[in-house]
């Protein structure tokens, strides 16, 4: 399969998985948006290798099979940071994540926090119009580390082993700089640089 056909394909099935979840407060709005859902997706696919895309493909298509929802239990996990009080009452629905698996995101996600404070330092017009970095936004977002994380929770060993071997294989390529360059072009940006400087 293709890359883009292959990108495309588990966007459409985590969009299906998206409409299927239920809030605490009732469908949100978001999901109503199949363009900004498609282009955060895309791009964040922008900054992986193809190995882990089709590694991760492997996983929904699993999931898909056991009748699990990866986007739902996303969410889920990221409550114990949003609601605790409420994380507690679902916790023993979700899947349990293996000490190796925590270990394994945890590797990631702090990796891709230090990417993010570079795009901080370089671009912080852009960066104030998303996630804050760390802990809960005033109007209750959620932060980039929380997201990431429980996203990767979702994953399989496999899927995050080869993530970590192709960070570790190039070090140098800022991943989360690529998933900008791809989301600014998608709003019509030719560049980081020409969207920093409009958001100003």
């Amino acid at each position: 399969m293709e890359r883009r056909e292959l990108e495309r394909q588990i966007v459409e099935k985590e969009w299906l998985m998206f409409q299927q979840v239920q809030g605490v407060n009732g469908r949100a709005a978001c999901q109503d948006d199949w363009t900004t859902f498609l282009i955060m997706r895309l791009s964040q696919f922008e900054g992986w290798d193809t190995d882990v895309l089709e590694s991760y493909f492997e996983d929904i298509v699993q999931a898909e099979a056991q009748e699990r929802n990866l986007i739902m239990e996303k969410y889920a996990y990221m409550m114990e940071e949003t609601d605790p009080v409420y994380f507690l009452s679902i916790k023993e629905l979700l899947p349990e994540i293996s000490e190796e698996k925590q270990l394994m995101a945890e590797k990631i996600t702090s990796i891709y926090m230090e990417w993010e404070k570079e795009a901080d330092i370089k671009y912080p017009n852009i960066r104030r119009h998303g996630r804050p970095a760390e802990g809960i936004g005033v109007d209750g977002t959620v932060s980039v580390r929380n997201y990431l994380k429980c996203e990767l929770y979702t994953y399989s060993s496999k899927t995050l082993a080869l993530f970590i071997l192709s960070i570790e294989k190039n070090p140098e390529y800022n991943r989360y700089l690529a998933t900008m360059q791809k989301m600014v072009q998608a709003y019509g940006y030719s560049s980081l640089e020409e969207a920093e400087k409009e958001m100003a």
